[in-house]
Protein backbone atom coordinates (compact mmCIF):
# COMPACT_ATOMS: atom_id res chain seq x y z
CA UNK A 1 0.00 0.00 0.00
CA UNK A 2 1.14 3.90 -0.98
CA UNK A 3 1.86 5.95 1.18
CA UNK A 4 0.45 9.08 1.23
CA UNK A 5 1.88 12.82 1.22
CA UNK A 6 -0.43 16.23 1.94
CA UNK A 7 -0.23 19.49 2.41
CA UNK A 8 -1.44 22.78 1.48
CA UNK A 9 -1.85 23.68 -2.07
CA UNK A 10 -3.57 27.52 -1.47
CA UNK A 11 -5.35 28.60 1.66
CA UNK A 12 -8.57 30.93 1.56
CA UNK A 13 -8.94 33.43 4.08
CA UNK A 14 -7.38 32.30 7.56
CA UNK A 15 -6.99 28.34 8.84
CA UNK A 16 -8.45 28.31 12.17
CA UNK A 17 -5.98 25.28 13.11
CA UNK A 18 -3.22 27.11 11.50
CA UNK A 19 -1.99 25.58 8.29
CA UNK A 20 0.36 27.59 6.01
CA UNK A 21 1.68 26.69 2.39
CA UNK A 22 4.94 24.07 3.26
CA UNK A 23 3.39 21.87 6.00
CA UNK A 24 3.25 18.34 5.46
CA UNK A 25 1.59 15.34 6.43
CA UNK A 26 2.25 11.80 5.69
CA UNK A 27 -0.60 9.10 5.96
CA UNK A 28 1.08 5.46 6.47
CA UNK A 29 -2.53 3.30 5.88
CA UNK A 30 -4.56 4.73 8.54
CA UNK A 31 -1.75 6.55 10.39
CA UNK A 32 -1.44 10.03 9.95
CA UNK A 33 1.59 12.14 10.72
CA UNK A 34 2.34 15.75 11.01
CA UNK A 35 6.38 16.08 8.87
CA UNK A 36 5.40 19.82 9.63
CA UNK A 37 2.53 21.77 11.00
CA UNK A 38 -0.53 20.89 12.75
CA UNK A 39 -3.28 17.78 11.76
CA UNK A 40 -6.84 19.04 11.54
CA UNK A 41 -9.90 16.86 12.43
CA UNK A 42 -12.08 18.97 10.09
CA UNK A 43 -9.77 18.56 7.36
CA UNK A 44 -9.42 14.84 7.37
CA UNK A 45 -13.22 14.25 7.30
CA UNK A 46 -12.65 14.97 3.42
CA UNK A 47 -9.27 13.14 2.93
CA UNK A 48 -10.97 9.28 2.92
CA UNK A 49 -12.22 8.74 -0.47
CA UNK A 50 -8.89 10.29 -2.21
CA UNK A 51 -6.17 8.63 0.10
CA UNK A 52 -7.53 5.39 -0.99
CA UNK A 53 -7.47 5.57 -4.16
CA UNK A 54 -3.89 6.62 -3.76
CA UNK A 55 -3.01 3.52 -1.93
CA UNK A 56 -4.64 1.39 -4.43
CA UNK A 57 -2.44 3.22 -7.07
CA UNK A 58 -5.47 3.73 -9.03
CA UNK A 59 -4.15 7.24 -9.46
CA UNK A 60 -0.86 8.96 -8.07
CA UNK A 61 -2.05 12.53 -7.11
CA UNK A 62 -4.99 14.48 -6.29
CA UNK A 63 -6.44 17.65 -4.58
CA UNK A 64 -9.13 18.27 -2.04
CA UNK A 65 -10.63 21.13 -0.12
CA UNK A 66 -11.10 20.87 3.52
CA UNK A 67 -14.82 21.33 4.33
CA UNK A 68 -14.16 24.66 5.75
CA UNK A 69 -14.24 26.95 8.77
CA UNK A 70 -15.90 29.76 9.83
CA UNK A 71 -15.71 29.69 13.50
CA UNK A 72 -16.00 33.07 14.96
CA UNK A 73 -15.48 34.56 11.29
CA UNK A 74 -17.85 36.10 9.04
CA UNK A 75 -15.77 34.72 5.71
CA UNK A 76 -14.29 32.08 4.35
CA UNK A 77 -11.52 30.14 5.64
CA UNK A 78 -11.16 27.22 3.41
CA UNK A 79 -7.30 24.48 2.73
CA UNK A 80 -7.00 23.10 -0.52
CA UNK A 81 -5.03 20.30 0.10
CA UNK A 82 -2.55 18.52 -2.72
CA UNK A 83 -2.10 14.63 -2.26
CA UNK A 84 0.35 12.41 -3.69
CA UNK A 85 1.75 9.29 -3.44
CA UNK A 86 5.39 9.39 -2.10
CA UNK A 87 7.02 8.25 -5.16
CA UNK A 88 5.25 11.22 -6.92
CA UNK A 89 5.08 13.95 -4.19
CA UNK A 90 8.05 16.99 -5.87
CA UNK A 91 6.12 16.13 -9.35
CA UNK A 92 2.43 17.04 -7.34
CA UNK A 93 3.16 19.95 -5.44
CA UNK A 94 5.19 21.33 -8.61
CA UNK A 95 2.15 20.63 -11.18
CA UNK A 96 -0.42 22.15 -8.20
CA UNK A 97 1.54 25.17 -8.47
CA UNK A 98 1.39 24.84 -12.22
CA UNK A 99 -2.27 24.32 -11.90
CA UNK A 100 -2.81 27.31 -9.57
CA UNK A 101 -1.17 29.80 -12.42
CA UNK A 102 -3.27 28.43 -14.84
CA UNK A 103 -6.45 29.33 -13.09
CA UNK A 104 -5.15 32.60 -11.93
CA UNK A 105 -4.88 33.30 -15.78
CA UNK A 106 -1.27 33.23 -16.68
CA UNK A 107 -1.14 29.88 -19.26
CA UNK A 108 -0.01 30.15 -21.91
CA UNK A 109 0.26 28.01 -25.60
CA UNK A 110 3.80 26.69 -24.14
CA UNK A 111 2.71 26.25 -20.54
CA UNK A 112 -0.22 24.18 -21.89
CA UNK A 113 2.13 21.98 -24.40
CA UNK A 114 3.85 21.11 -21.33
CA UNK A 115 1.54 19.90 -18.86
CA UNK A 116 -0.28 18.02 -21.17
CA UNK A 117 3.13 16.41 -21.77
CA UNK A 118 3.48 15.99 -18.20
CA UNK A 119 0.35 14.22 -17.84
CA UNK A 120 0.74 11.84 -19.85
CA UNK A 121 4.51 10.97 -18.68
CA UNK A 122 2.42 11.07 -15.53
CA UNK A 123 -0.20 8.55 -16.55
CA UNK A 124 2.53 6.15 -17.87
CA UNK A 125 4.04 6.45 -14.68
CA UNK A 126 7.17 7.88 -15.71
CA UNK A 127 7.40 10.72 -12.71
CA UNK A 128 10.94 11.81 -13.84
CA UNK A 129 10.22 13.13 -17.41
CA UNK A 130 6.48 14.17 -16.06
CA UNK A 131 8.36 16.34 -13.12
CA UNK A 132 10.82 17.64 -15.60
CA UNK A 133 7.90 18.52 -17.78
CA UNK A 134 5.92 19.97 -15.53
CA UNK A 135 8.89 22.30 -14.65
CA UNK A 136 9.51 23.43 -18.19
CA UNK A 137 5.09 24.35 -17.93
CA UNK A 138 5.95 26.71 -14.81
CA UNK A 139 8.89 28.42 -16.44
CA UNK A 140 6.43 29.19 -19.28
CA UNK A 141 3.95 30.75 -17.30
CA UNK A 142 2.93 34.45 -17.87
CA UNK A 143 4.79 36.65 -14.81
CA UNK A 144 3.23 37.37 -11.88
CA UNK A 145 1.57 40.92 -12.13
CA UNK A 146 1.61 42.89 -9.43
Amino acid sequence: MAKVLTGPSRIFGECPAGYQVGDEMLIDGTVVRAVKGPICYVAMSAFTDQVTQIQRRECATNHLSCPGCCFNSDRENRVVFVLSSEEAWGLSKKYSAYNWGRLDGRATETSAYYCNLCWEFTQAGNYVEAERAIERAIEHLKPVSR
